[in-house]
């Protein structure tokens, strides 16, 4: 409904984020490297925290494509 009346080429409202329209504030670019740097070191767990609707689930999409990608580039 909505895709159609906006002239939209995706969904609009989805249950999970796309890391494709991830926009990077100071805070989730900070939020994203923790959390990158987090997986890449084994930490073993690591924990964003943040006020309901801030956005805290957006970057663990977009860091699982950035290692994803790294993984590929390296071999």
């Amino acid at each position: 409904m909505y895709k159609e009346f906006f002239g939209l080429r995706a969904n609009p409202f989805n249950v999970n984020p796309d890391p494709r329209y991830l926009f990077l504030t100071r805070h989730t670019e900070e939020a994203l490297a923790c959390l990158t740097y987090g997986i890449q070191s084994r930490k073993g767990f690591v924990l964003l925290t943040g006020e309901v609707g801030t956005g805290i689930q957006e970057p663990a999409p977009a860091a699982s494509l950035q290692l994803a990608a790294r993984s590929l580039s390296r071999r």
